[in-house]
């Protein structure tokens, strides 16, 4: 049981912490705030926070320990992928071009979710 006041600690945060990462922290006065805290994400200690934060997140492992496929996408897969954006293909481009023409759909559509309606004038 800490003595109170005390600090408990979460990562990241806006504070240097031990190499590579971040933390906060605040000040609890009481048993039941204290307790509170620690089951809202908060430790004790700066260390459990960072270990906390450091050790991998199981759906973190799973895409880690999957094979990286650095290989540039095949036309096939380029193929589908313009078929999924609704971009039309011309049979002569090359693949760079494909390649190239996906990116500016891609951007595109990106542009125009981003974009806020005007509100219409009262």
């Amino acid at each position: 049981m800490p003595d109170f006041p005390t600090i408990v600690y979460k990562c990241p945060g806006d504070r240097f912490g031990p190499p590579h990462t971040t933390y906060q922290s605040i000040g609890v006065t009481d048993q039941k705030t204290f307790d509170k805290a620690l089951t809202d994400g908060w430790f004790a200690t700066l260390v459990e926070a960072v270990n906390a934060y450091l050790k991998p997140a199981p759906e973190r492992v799973a895409i880690v320990s999957e094979p990286i496929d650095n290989a540039p996408p095949t036309r096939d897969e380029m193929l589908t992928k313009a078929a999924e954006i609704g971009l039309t293909v011309d049979k002569r481009w090359s693949d760079k071009t494909l390649a190239n023409k996906i990116i500016e759909q891609l951007e595109a559509q990106e542009a125009e979710l981003l974009t806020v309606p005007e509100e219409p004038a009262p």
